[in-house]
């Protein structure tokens, strides 16, 4: 060998040895805008606590937080392309978007059964049950969301028929009850349980007044069609961190409801309380299977939110479970 051709050589394989020798760069974090309804509700806090603990970060995902009032106003921060992901979207709501070619697509299911929300009415109030509400104004967030499925299965339950209305968030929902606008207002834990507790509210049901709910997925969580064909295994890391979320809630309970208390503002016992009472089944959050499909696409035919129950080709475009825990 030359002497010029073997200085180059042993030149190139020591900037070879020393590129080796050098940190490895990591990938930068795949950014992902997610909107979540009802801010400071347990499960909607899943997410914020994936962030916080790390679980998306393993997954090399930067999530970013849009929160909303809850029913299609969630939804539509995917459908507009503004959000990547919808989470706790009112099952019914989904599939009338979809067959009206939003492009969405279930990825889990969020919550089964309605067992956290709760209705109530001001203390001198004078329905004392729901045996009461016959044509009383009921309220629910939006249109299509879990507290519109729960108030009419409750009502329907209780045998009764309220004037179920539109309300919008906690807050403003409480404004309408205290003012009289409305009759009986809907909530989640921890809102108003303070109020509750000093009697100026009664609570006069719940979603366990429903049991079929049960066995029913109120609640999904939905990706961007565009989003999940394009980059499949982003969609399942963004479940698996999701899932992760979950998981550290559950085995770090002390934890979760002392930061639940800070994000909501209320007395820690307020928010022990709310915990301990409407979510301690762990198994309601589960992300599959669904629950009840059949069920809801009838009460959605029955609110005229669709004009027939899905195909089986519709169901099967509509979900994909990417992510399944072991």
């Amino acid at each position: 060998m030359m002497r010029s051709t073997r200085r180059a050589f042993l030149t190139g394989v020591g900037t070879i040895g020393a590129a080796a020798a050098l940190p490895r760069r990591a990938f930068a974090a795949d950014k992902l805008k997610v909107a979540i309804g009802q801010k400071g509700v347990w499960d909607s806090m899943i997410t914020v606590f994936g962030v916080e603990q790390g679980t998306f970060k393993a997954e090399n995902i930067d999530v970013d937080i849009t929160w909303t009032r809850g029913g299609s106003e969630t939804l539509q921060t995917v459908i507009t392309k503004s959000c990547d992901f919808a989470l706790t979207n009112g099952t019914t709501g989904v599939m009338a978007a979809f067959v009206k070619g939003a492009p969405v697509r279930i990825v889990g299911a969020e919550a089964n059964g309605a067992n956290d929300l709760f209705w109530y009415v001001k203390a001198d109030s004078p329905i004392k049950s729901m045996a009461d509400a016959n044509g009383k104004t009921m309220g629910f967030s939006r249109p299509g969301s879990s507290s519109n499925t729960t108030a009419q299965a409750i009502a329907d339950a209780a045998k009764v028929k309220p004037k179920i209305v539109p309300t919008g968030g906690m807050a403003e929902t409480r404004t309408q009850v205290m003012s009289g606008q409305i009759d009986i207002g809907w909530s989640a834990p921890p809102g108003n349980l303070d109020l509750v507790q000093k009697g100026e509210l009664r609570i006069i049901a719940t979603g366990a007044d429903a049991p079929e709910l049960r066995q029913q997925t109120v609640r999904v969580n939905v990706v961007s069609a565009e989003l999940l064909k394009e980059n499949r295994k982003l969609v399942e890391r963004f479940m698996r961190g999701y899932v992760k979320g979950l998981d550290w809630m559950y085995a770090n309970l002390d934890k979760a409801i002392a930061r639940y208390a800070v994000e909501n503002k209320v007395d820690p016992k307020i928010a022990e309380l709310a915990v301990h009472k409407f979510y301690m089944d762990k198994k309601a959050f589960a992300i599959s299977p669904l629950l009840g499909l059949d069920r809801s696409m009838t009460e959605a035919v029955e609110s005229k939110h669709l004009a027939k129950p899905l195909t089986e080709a519709q169901l099967k475009e509509l979900i994909d479970i990417v992510y399944k825990p072991a």
